[in-house]
């Protein structure tokens, strides 16, 4: 199941960056940078394998987490700080084997982690596939061990805050905590209140109830608190059969991974705009756009016409030219202005620079008017005897050489660039809806 749902992610991320970049090219380049961004990170820990879980111990200065992380490995291996408490660099705890990619991905040295697999060895078969890490403190003073916790905290599958009593409503925990849980959506997050040793059971459990309340109020949804005492060894084994369900199945990385995808479908969904009204906004533009090109010829035809009549006051009509560029610029806004009656904003505007601009269109109509040969005047006597039909056989039959030069400028400097970029939105709107229907699928799958 595992080979399977993985190959069907990485199509999965190949259609948003696809899609992303299609997008890229009529609403810019930086609308797509933060998905393409995320769908490298996807693939590169596709790339590594899904059977590990990455398993990263977040907390404050002073907190106990290095404690904590040894009591879990059940051994002293991460560095505790005794006059100064605090964890200056990545230590990993690996529970079997083939995990080296994804360490040197995470950025973890060599010398700073350490292999599980002695069958001698207490829950290795339990544990097996989990890598726990011991981050730098988020609130470190030093600049380098903030970097290394904000580069590793975006790639972990399962993420364990942990704080203490004096520190359980500290406002900035509760604001980075929630952030990182709203931002990682897919993510199993926990929070681990440790140094209950510290103070009363009862005090303990009130805390516990305090900071669950303050969550909730903060946006989570159910969060779990365990509480724990790393020196004592309270609560260190239901943490540890927390973090087995969490591995024994190895399907979190997937799940991780399929939750993230989705993420990637709402915002290709985002980018493609319009959310519940998209299809109908996309067909009533799609049904706008050949008729504002008729009208925008029409008023093109008519500037040129007027612009042509009795130049000589004769009732000669001039050779046709390009209607000037302000008066150009003009109609090319009513246009515009139609198209943002029917489309979102960014697509509007996309769809007026995927159409010609006035200068480029100024040319081509000069071009087109330049081969339209001005009917002979009706001869004296038709003047004469019939001057009112002469002179509208003469202009109608002017009008309709200058109308079948203009119309087909119009329709392939305007219409057709403005339908093909409203086909590449509903392209980037189906690659949104079908890969958010994989990703509820492969989710559906692994949570079976």
């Amino acid at each position: 199941m595992a080979e399977t749902a993985a190959t069907a992610l990485a199509d999965g991320i190949g259609r948003v960056e696809e899609a992303a970049q299609l997008a890229s090219t009529h609403l810019g380049a930086n609308t797509a940078a933060p998905l393409l961004e995320l769908c490298g990170r996807l693939r590169e820990r596709l790339a590594r394998g899904v059977d590990h879980t990455i398993v990263a111990l977040e907390g404050g200065t002073g907190s106990g987490k290095s404690s904590l992380f040894n009591a879990i490995a059940e051994m002293a291996f991460s560095e505790v700080g005794v006059l100064r408490p605090t964890t200056e660099k990545a230590t990993a705890c690996v529970w079997g084997e083939g995990a080296g990619a994804l360490l040197d991905w995470l950025g973890i040295e060599r010398d700073s982690w350490i292999q599980r697999d002695s069958v001698l060895e207490s829950h290795v078969d339990e544990l097996r596939g989990m890598i726990l890490v011991d981050l730098p403190d988020y609130d470190s003073a030093v600049q380098a061990h903030r970097e290394t916790a904000e580069k590793v905290l975006p790639l972990a599958d399962v993420l364990v805050w942990v704080t203490d009593p004096q520190k359980y409503a500290d406002p900035a925990l509760h604001e980075r905590f929630v952030a990182l849980a709203r931002a990682h959506e897919g993510r199993t997050h926990m929070v681990v209140l440790n140094q209950v040793d510290t103070v009363d059971e009862d005090d303990a459990a009130a805390i516990a109830e305090a900071m669950a309340g303050l969550l909730v109020e903060d946006g989570l949804t159910d969060p779990v608190v365990v509480l724990t005492s790393a020196t004592r060894g309270d609560g260190v084994a239901g943490l540890r059969e927390a973090l087995v369900a969490q591995t024994v199945h190895h399907t979190t990385a997937l799940l991780r991974t399929a939750a993230d995808l989705g993420a990637a479908a709402r915002g290709l969904a985002d980018l493609a705009a319009g959310g519940a009204e998209r299809d109908e906004a996309q067909a009533e533009a799609g049904a706008w756009l050949s008729p504002a090109g008729e009208t925008m010829a029409s008023g093109l035809t008519a500037a040129v016409i007027k612009a042509a009549t009795d130049p000589d006051g004769q009732g000669t009509l001039a050779a046709p030219v390009a209607p000037a560029a302000e008066r150009l610029a003009e109609l090319k806004a009513d246009w515009a202005k139609a198209a943002e009656a029917h489309l979102p904003a960014t697509w509007a505007a996309a769809l007026s620079r995927a159409a010609a601009g006035e200068s480029a269109l100024g040319e081509a109509l000069g071009e087109a008017l330049s081969q339209v040969v001005v009917p002979p005047r009706p001869g004296f006597w038709r003047r004469l005897f019939l001057p009112a039909r002469s002179a509208e056989s003469y202009q109608r039959a002017y009008e309709r050489r200058v109308a079948g030069a203009i119309g087909p400028v119009v329709e392939s400097r305007l219409t057709e660039p403005a339908l093909a970029a409203l086909g590449d939105r509903a392209r980037v709107a189906q690659a949104a809806d079908d890969v958010s229907s994989l990703a509820r699928r492969v989710a559906t799958d692994g949570a079976a």
